[in-house]
């Protein structure tokens, strides 16, 4: 067996990223309060987000053979996330420039766009086939269109993007956003279109909700949720892929829905202390010094 656990494949990417309290208008300069390199992609995140909180990780997806690239690379070395499954493809390595307003609590994103996926190596297959789960964002459910859900790993689908009409049943754990969702069944509640795709499916079914938290369904919890936590936020960078690497994590450590969600929101509240989406994460340890606090 592998001694990979859990496999993302999807998005890597390496951003610029500027704090400013106000956003400039048109031609106006405005003075940064920190710039940073940092890695992003939600599968890339959810990845560091799992060897953080003591899962052992694997990536698989494209970089370009470029500086970004080799500073990929040697994050994920920094944070024990194995890169056997990353393809060195001939177009840059995908990046975002992104300003964060302080004052707003938001972000304003300008990126290039992933570099053209390459076909998956021998060892990504190997890693994907031999994983106990495969978490996949919206381009990585394209590369590992071979699995088949009940024949190998379980699956999770960070469900962000375009997934109006996605077939949930593809997959263990479904993950839209809320307004994803909204999408998806217009004029349903929340609750009712999880719990609607969750029996439809026959799977687990979650939905992130910003600040407010998560809610969930699955045929085994019935609906279940958790409020969000107050920190002291410098960026939302990521925070939902912090929450979907988090989730996954709690559950293979053997946590029900109801408190793998509550950990995971805690997770992703404390990512967004810091500027990018990775620096922040909490080890365990820290998490749950944190909860324990927070009581």
């Amino acid at each position: 067996m592998s001694d990979i656990e859990v496999v993302c494949a999807g998005v890597i990417t390496m951003d610029t990223i500027a704090l400013v309290n106000l956003y400039p208008d048109e031609d106006e300069r405005v003075v940064a309060q920190e710039v940073i390199r940092a890695g992003g992609g939600p599968a890339a995140v959810a990845s560091v987000a799992l060897s953080r909180l003591g899962v052992r990780s694997a990536i698989v997806g494209t970089i370009g053979d470029d500086a970004d690239g080799a500073q990929v690379m040697e994050i994920f070395a920094n944070e024990g996330v194995d890169t056997r499954g990353i393809s060195i493809g001939v177009s840059a390595t995908a990046g975002s420039v992104i300003v964060a307003s302080k004052a707003r609590n938001t972000r304003a994103i300008s990126t290039r766009q992933p570099t053209k996926q390459e076909t998956l190596n021998s060892a990504a297959q190997e890693l994907l086939r031999k994983a106990q789960w495969v978490h996949a964002d919206h381009v990585g459910m394209q590369q590992i269109s071979g699995l088949v859900r009940g024949n190998g790993p379980l699956i999770s689908f960070d469900a962000g993007y375009n997934v109006e009409r996605f077939d949930a049943s593809q997959v263990d754990l479904f993950a839209p956003t809320d307004h994803q969702m909204a999408l998806r069944h217009p004029g349903l509640k929340l609750a009712l279109a999880i719990e609607q795709d969750s029996k439809n499916a026959g799977n687990t079914v979650v939905a992130t909700q910003g600040s407010k938290g998560s809610l969930g369904y699955s045929l085994q919890t019935g609906s279940v949720s958790a409020t969000g936590f107050e920190v002291d936020v410098v960026s939302t960078l990521g925070a939902g892929d912090v929450f979907h690497g988090a989730l996954i994590a709690q559950l293979f450590q053997g946590y029900g829905l109801q408190d793998g969600l509550r950990r995971a929101n805690a997770a992703a509240a404390l990512s967004c202390r810091g500027l990018d989406a990775q620096s922040m994460i909490p080890t365990t340890p820290e998490l749950d010094s944190f909860l324990q606090a927070y009581k």
